[in-house]
């Protein structure tokens, strides 16, 4: 069985024969709300782009930049990195309590809804990426943060070298993403504080463009790509594995988006480069699946899929090291 929510994120991870599909996007009740706790319950089916709407009308945003299509169960499963996760950190850190069911039909519910807990084992935590495999996510309970007052992108000529100036240079962004076409630069916050980052980053250049309330990023080099795939290494190490001309890179984070023609020698290739560099490279649009990375602690990766889905029902083979 593959669980499907919003369908946006159903190429990331390895081919795996199914029956069915389980479809969770009737599971889409906001279960409780209050903005002053900052903490919203949603069941997971639930649309990005609805969420996005009733946490507006609070005041508040769930740092998760995903198309309006998307599910947040999906968004939880799949691990999608947003182009902000310099200042807001992966999506992750964002869920505070989950319910899910297993592979064999028991309800499981971990972590709290309060922002600090250190009680019991962080469950919630193993399905971030876990691609479905482990459990179906019913419901989360997720930390939201105020819709900041100001939101600006400045965009530069220059490569990574300049990214990782402004990086030094501008405290506090919400993100810097290089291209082969220049770098844009992220900042949210209150007017006064945009205004005084702003200041720091004409200090290292002058940008060649700048908007309030635009897109970030502006474009995307690799939107039109066959293939695209999701690179993590040490954020020191994005320059020994970005090339040609349709990739984006998260500087500071090391996360990169490389548009590739096929899914076969340039597939090979960027993944050896990346191995080298000690990082991985999922396809997340197109064929190519997790690649063969060897997995840390495959022997744990195996009884954790034992202990959640003893039938192996849940997706067999999809996730990392075809666990």
């Amino acid at each position: 069985m593959l669980v499907v929510g919003g369908g946006q994120h159903l190429d990331k991870g390895n081919p795996s024969e199914v029956d069915g599909e389980l479809w969770t996007t009737q599971l889409d009740s906001l279960v409780a709300y209050e903005p002053a706790e900052m903490i919203a319950v949603v069941e997971a089916g639930m649309r990005v782009g609805t969420l996005r709407s009733l946490l507006a009308d609070g005041g508040q945003e769930w740092p998760a930049d995903a198309p309006d299509a998307a599910t947040v169960g999906g968004l939880v499963a799949s691990s999608a990195s947003s182009p902000r996760r310099l200042k807001f950190g992966p999506l992750r850190d964002t869920v505070l309590e989950a319910e899910v069911v297993t592979g064999d039909g028991r309800f499981v519910r971990s972590g709290a809804r309060t922002v600090k807990n250190v009680t019991g084992y962080d469950v919630h935590k193993l399905l971030s990426g876990s691609l479905g495999t482990l459990g179906v996510i019913a419901q989360v309970a997720l930390k939201v943060r105020p819709l900041p007052q100001r939101r600006r992108t400045l965009r530069f000529r220059g490569d990574l070298t300049m990214a990782t100036a402004l990086l030094d240079a501008v405290p506090a962004a919400a993100g810097i993403i290089a291209t082969p076409d220049g770098v844009e630069l992220r900042l949210e916050g209150w007017t006064a504080e945009v205004d005084e980052q702003s200041r720091a980053a004409r200090d290292v250049t002058e940008p060649v463009d700048e908007a309030d309330d635009a897109p970030f990023p502006m474009s995307s080099l690799w939107d039109d790509a066959p293939v695209v795939s999701e690179v993590a290494v040490t954020p020191s190490r994005l320059g020994d594995v970005v090339e040609g001309e349709r990739w984006s890179a998260l500087v500071g984070v090391g996360i990169a988006w490389v548009g590739l023609d096929h899914a076969d020698a340039p597939l090979d290739t960027l993944r050896r480069r990346v191995r080298e560099a000690g990082g991985i490279a999922p396809v997340i649009r197109g064929p190519g699946g997790l690649g063969d990375n060897r997995i840390p602690a495959p022997e744990v990766q195996r009884r954790l899929k034992a202990a959640f889905d003893p039938n192996g029902v849940l997706a067999p083979g999809r996730g990392w090291g075809r666990v």
